[in-house]
């Protein structure tokens, strides 16, 4: 981990982050497959819905220990992409915010079929 992840609370998953773990993951599912998956994690992440823009396929929810937004890309009509945008509450981060993305899309890889990981560069 870089010297300045451990001061950072916010964590992004991206396309061609720096961290393979954070990078953006494909899973073969229609839209309303990875919604319904993606409200399992949160339900079972103890997360309160703050907003959920189906116009953009963004999720606000909030934990006891972090914020997030969830966003849902669907590249294909049976193909989508899920990021994450993490910020922790911690005075100083020490990389939580990259443990929290990891284990969501750990929980995700076991409701969706996963296709890969940052595949349209």
């Amino acid at each position: 981990m870089r010297f300045k992840d451990y001061f950072s609370k916010d964590f992004e998953s991206t396309e061609d982050n720096f961290y393979p773990s954070l990078r953006t993951r494909y899973y073969r599912a229609k839209i309303g497959e990875a919604k319904d998956a993606l409200l399992e994690v949160i339900k079972s992440e103890k997360g309160n819905i703050i907003d959920d823009n189906e116009t953009y396929m963004e999720t606000l929810y909030e934990c006891p220990e972090y914020s997030c937004t969830a966003r849902i890309i669907a590249t294909s009509p049976v193909e989508v992409a899920i990021d994450f945008k993490v910020t922790t509450f911690a005075f100083f981060g020490f990389g939580k915010g990259k443990k929290v993305i990891e284990n969501l899309y750990q929980k995700l890889d076991g409701k969706l079929q996963f296709k890969g990981v940052g595949l349209y560069k």
